[in-house]
């Protein structure tokens, strides 16, 4: 109930305060659980990203958001949750795998930080784990905008086709295998994030 509240209430103001556009809204599976994955250029950006979508979607936060008790209450009304940034936290990376397997969307920043210079950086291997853990489906997605995000500028929100789990090929067996795959997932956004600009 709260999210959907927190959805009407915020979606109003962030559509006033940025002009968003959305494109291929239409690669988001609505019958499925799967992993949302996009470059990472504001604070703002899980609001970018999750309004592309009418049903909830969980995202990972760095676990220094939830040491303010109120700060970490509104997360977790609106389906965060902590992972410990660095330190390959499995408890985390499981919470995701089962909200993907109950069905639920989970979106995830493979950079694990906001970039310096705006462009699509490396992907850390916890994307990779998770999309394994749940045998999920990934979607590249990349926010576009010239420059710092500020009030009133564009934001251009691409949503690309769904990367099938089958076709990233994760044995779990390999030494390197997920950072590879990360890698993959990587290249995707990043093409995403350089015909955004181009266009």
């Amino acid at each position: 109930m709260f999210y959907k509240i927190a959805w009407l209430i915020i979606y109003p103001f962030f559509r006033a305060l940025f002009w968003i556009q959305y494109i291929g809204k239409e690669n988001l599976p609505k019958d499925k659980g799967v992993i949302v994955c996009s470059n990472h250029i504001s604070n703002a950006d899980p609001f970018f990203i999750g309004f592309g979508f009418r049903t909830p979607i969980h995202f990972i936060a760095k676990e220094e958001l939830f040491h303010n008790p109120v700060l970490a209450w509104v997360l977790k009304k609106i389906n965060a949750f902590p992972i410990k940034r660095g330190t390959g936290d499995m408890d985390a990376l499981n919470v995701g795998a089962d909200l993907l397997k109950n069905g639920e969307r989970m979106g995830i920043f493979p950079e694990g930080r906001r970039s310096r210079d705006g462009k699509p950086g490396h992907a850390k291997s916890g994307i990779a784990m998770v999309a394994s853990l749940a045998k999920a489906d990934v979607v590249p997605a990349a926010i576009i905008c010239k420059g710092k995000v500020r009030p009133f500028k564009k934001i251009k929100v691409i949503y690309g086709k769904a990367i099938p789990y089958e076709s990233l090929k994760i044995s779990g067996e390999v030494r390197g295998e997920y950072r590879k795959v990360a890698s993959v997932i990587m290249t995707e956004i990043t093409k995403l994030w350089e015909d955004g600009h181009a266009n």
